[in-house]
């Protein structure tokens, strides 16, 4: 690293503080910086320098500043950080392709989830780039940052020591904005440096203007930079200025102000200095300038030569005079201003009817060029009225300005419809999926029935009755729904095929309204119309709409018709489903016991949801989360629930994430950590938040409690479907109803199981019928015929509560050599899932019924070290330790790459190290071992 800095006068603390951070980052422990100081004190200097050590480190640089006109753009302060290396790197291009919001609207539901799938894949792309080697970002002028690029450094921050990443993120002091704050206090507490710049002494003061001069400044000058209070660049414009003016005068080694007499008085403010500049400047350089800031951040020259309809010569002259001097500089993807400040000023200094007229010109200029969609937008939005090219291009490319900057495209569009009288109906329509996509329902309804009332026979009218039936069921208004999909079906404009859609939706809400006869009739002519039409996507949305009504009533058909429906619908499948067809094949197989499968679909559905930002995401780690729980590898199902957890919850199924948790830590004899009001989550799911809870007041030694929170979620679901839906707690209430002396309920419910089982036999039904019919009856045969049936299903913990109870039902009966072999296997079906709470009640029961198992058991998993690690996280951590990224791990292990990160954390602490390098020199080590 270089020594000399002539212009990091004093800053040598902050510098080497800052290359200390690189080192450790380029080592492998990455760590976060907070720069913050005033307007002036050198931030950027310091960012500059850090740049080129990073980069002598051999770390990719990432550097770059937000801008003040892009605050409202998503990822705007990312992609400025990223710009310079776009075109060298084909994942960055594909990801900014989809940032740009290339099929963005076939894909995701609203902005709000478009920007959940461009994070999930910026994250992604940042753990690959961090698999290869350090990375450094470097963001300035942070306090300008839009929104989701401060989620975005939030969430790479979370686990920033176990990768080889600096994160930097400089601001002005005292900056305001919620995003900026939330990010720096996260930072904070992940341990973040924190540097605050000071205004510089004044020894330093007098070495910067002697480094700038090449003289030592005399009385009068240093008294002149004294009132400029330590600010480096406010002392280094001020001597520019004056030595331009030629009121410095260099003589003999020594530098002071010309003539007898101090000069008058200098602005204090940075703002008045910048100014009276820009008021020196010759007018036509000035006049470029200034038409440069208000055009943007970002200089495009030959877009300022057309503007300002000057020769493009004339224009690349003034414009290489500002590189020089320093106001512009080339970030190797374009040019910018320097300082945001230096913009911000130049722009304000710019009349606001002439800053008018020039958006006026830059937005037809443009509206006739292939230019980013909210760059011409936001021109035409300062320019006053659009014109008629204007409108033009607002209807060519409203869905790209929807999807790319959907506040902008939502004001734009208002101001072209504002007069409904003569605004365009296609316009009208762009509205409306505008504001559906920016999470505006309600709007977006009110709307759509307005144009519709006003002319609603015409060939545009389908699209937008299809938005208003879309808008009507995010508000979760079903009924409305199905009555707006009603006339769209009997217009002569609606094609076959668009008909057979807007069916097929209709019988999915009659289906959630218990509609079935009138669902099932609708579903089947909505999948005649699609094949009549050819329409394979309005056949797949009725078979799937068919697939959710039989789901309650017969797995085997429902998941028959939901395969149906992927395969018409492909990888095609529409954000506006009103169901994800893989959650509905995950739960089908889980509810058919085939649940190696069920965790295979779960996990297509969790990535397809990070994919495409989709509403089920939640839903999709919850279904694979159950199914694991079920199949004994519960690190596994924690690993799913901490990943579901990360993330929006738009359904309220994060109740079931958090009960499923619970149940483990219960019967691993630990606290459960959720502290749930019993009516948590939705109504389906909330039978699991019960379960937890009545599994600890029984752990707490009170069945009868447990058996009164359970019993009622049992008695009042709708029907046989409804407690088919939740018949996993039965072994569970059976024996804490049991144990609270209600053998006649018991008795009841093991008919309820069998009747439900004739409807829809599987293993796990028989077992749990068999299970509820032992406790009431007292048989061993029962037992046995549970534990055999619970096996099938590839339950384990079942099999270890019939094996339980078939050693107390032997110990009834006297057999005391059955009772301890079949305690054992019970002993040893907990010691494999360590549930320590079940084996210690296990051993109580059976030692009140005089049965000593006379054994330690199976011990448990260590604690600590590679023993200690799961299968799975054994896998994970040898595939990470070869220097595997997330994803490319999470590729081969069928998992999502949050789930990945969740196990990598896990494995780091068991390992009890920090760092992805600590653990490939741990794996080398251990594979070095005899």
């Amino acid at each position: 690293m270089e020594a000399d800095r002539s212009d990091l006068v004093d800053r040598t603390a902050e510098r080497e503080q800052l290359c200390a951070a690189a080192r450790r980052a380029a080592a492998g422990h990455g760590n976060a910086v907070i720069l913050e100081g005033s307007i002036g004190l050198g931030k950027s200097t310091l960012l500059d320098h850090l740049a080129e050590d990073c980069a002598a480190l051999g770390m990719r640089v990432l550097h770059g500043a937000a801008a003040d006109v892009e605050q409202r753009l998503p990822f705007a302060a990312v992609s400025a950080v990223a710009r310079a290396h776009l075109g060298r790197d084909d994942d960055l291009d594909r990801v900014t392709a989809l940032l740009r919001g290339r099929d963005a609207l076939a894909r995701s539901v609203t902005a709000v989830h478009h920007e959940l799938a461009v994070t999930e894949e910026l994250l992604a792309l940042a753990d690959r780039w961090l698999s290869r080697g350090p990375v450094a970002i470097l963001l300035d002028d942070a306090q300008w940052a839009d929104a989701s690029s401060m989620v975005l450094l939030h969430r790479l921050a979370r686990d920033i020591a176990q990768v080889p990443l600096l994160l930097v993120v400089a601001a002005r002091a005292m900056a305001p904005g919620e995003a900026l704050t939330a990010l720096q206090r996260g930072l904070l507490a992940r341990g973040a440096l924190e540097l605050r710049l000071e205004p510089l002494p004044e020894p330093a003061v007098v070495a910067l203007a002697r480094a700038q001069l090449g003289a030592q400044p005399g009385q009068r000058l240093r008294r002149l930079l004294r009132a400029h209070g330590g600010n480096p660049l406010h002392v280094k414009t001020l001597l520019r200025a004056y030595r331009a003016d030629g009121l410095i005068q260099v003589a003999d080694g020594a530098a002071d102000l010309a003539g007898s007499a101090d000069p008058p008085a200098v602005p204090q403010s940075l703002i008045e200095l910048a100014r009276g500049q820009a008021a020196q400047m010759p007018r036509e350089y000035r006049e470029t300038l200034q038409a440069a800031a208000v055009l943007g951040q970002t200089v495009d020259v030959a877009e300022l030569s057309t503007v300002l309809e000057q020769p493009l010569m004339a224009v690349s002259e003034v414009i290489a005079d500002a590189l020089g001097t320093g106001l512009l500089v080339d970030d190797g993807h374009g040019l910018r201003f320097r300082q945001g400040l230096t913009r911000e000023l130049l722009d304000r200094s710019v009349p606001q009817s002439v800053r008018t007229a020039l958006h006026q010109r830059a937005g037809r200029m443009l509206t006739g060029r292939d230019g980013a969609p909210e760059r011409v937008a936001a021109h035409l939005l300062a320019g006053g009225a659009l014109g008629e090219d204007g409108l033009g291009w607002l209807a060519a490319h409203a869905d790209a300005l929807t999807v790319r900057a959907p506040d902008l495209a939502v004001r734009l569009l208002r101001r072209a419809t504002a007069d409904p009288a003569e605004a365009s109906p296609v316009l009208r329509t762009h509205l409306v999926r505008a504001l559906l996509w920016d999470g505006e329902p309600a709007q977006a309804e009110r709307l759509a029935r307005e144009v519709l009332s006003a002319d609603g026979d015409a060939a545009w009218a389908p699209d937008l009755r299809w938005l208003l039936v879309q808008a009507c069921y995010r508000q979760g208004r079903v009924q409305e729904a199905i009555d707006a999909a009603g006339p769209a079906v009997d217009s002569p404009y609606t094609s076959v095929g668009q008909a057979a859609r807007f069916r097929g939706i209709a019988a999915t809400c009659l289906f959630l309204l218990d509609r079935f006869d009138e669902a099932v009739v609708v579903a089947d002519r909505a999948v005649a119309d699609g094949e009549a039409a050819g329409d394979a996507e309005a056949i797949g949305i009725g078979y799937l709409a068919k697939a959710v009504g039989l789901a309650k009533d017969d797995m085997a058909a429902s998941l028959a018709l939901t395969e149906l429906a992927l395969a018409h619908l492909g990888h095609g499948i529409r954000p506006d489903l009103q169901v994800d067809p893989y959650v509905l094949k995950g739960l089908c197989l889980l509810e058919l016991d085939r649940l190696a499968e069920a965790a295979e679909a779960a996990a297509t559905a969790v990535r397809h949801n990070q994919r495409t930002g989709g509403v089920f995401l939640t839903t999709a780690h919850a279904v694979r989360a159950h199914t694991l729980f079920l199949q004994g590898h519960w690190d596994d199902a924690l690993a799913e629930v901490r990943s579901g957890l990360d993330g929006p919850d738009p359904l309220g199924h994060a109740p079931r994430l958090l009960a499923m948790a619970d149940l483990i830590a219960v019967h691993r004899g630990d606290a459960p950590g959720a502290e749930l009001p019993a009516d948590a989550g939705e109504a389906d799911g909330r039978y699991l938040v019960r379960w937890a809870q009545a599994l600890a007041a029984e752990a707490q030694g009170d069945p009868k409690h447990a058996a009164g929170l359970l019993r009622p979620m049992w008695e009042q679901a709708d029907g046989l479907e409804g407690r088919r839906m939740m018949y996993r707690v039965c072994p569970d209430l059976a024996r804490t109803t049991a144990a609270a002396g209600g053998s006649g309920a018991v008795r009841a419910l093991a008919d309820d199981l069998h009747t439900i089982a004739a409807v829809q036999p599987t293993p796990s039904l028989a077992g749990c019928a068999a299970y509820c019919r032992g406790l009431a009856e007292g048989g061993v045969a029962p037992m046995r015929a549970a534990a055999d049936a619970f096996r099938q299903a590839g339950w384990p913990l079942y099999e270890a509560y019939a094996h339980e109870s078939a050693a107390l039902a032997l110990a009834a009966a006297g057999d005391q050599a059955g009772a301890r072999e079949a305690l054992k296997q019970a002993l040893d079906g907990y010691g494999r899932l360590e549930a320590g709470w079940d084996t210690a009640r296990a051993r109580a029961r059976l030692r009140d019924a005089g049965v000593r198992d006379g054994a330690r058991g199976r011990r448990g998993r260590p604690k600590h070290g590679w023993d200690a690690l799961t299968d799975t996280e054994r896998t994970v951590a040898e595939l990470v330790a070869t220097g595997m990224s997330n994803p490319d791990v999470a590729a081969q292990l069928f998992l999502s790459r949050r789930t990945v990160q969740s196990h990598v954390s896990s494995i780091l602490a068991k390992l009890g190290v920090t760092s992805r390098v600590e653990l490939a020199v741990a794996a080398s080590q251990r594979q070095g071992q005899p």
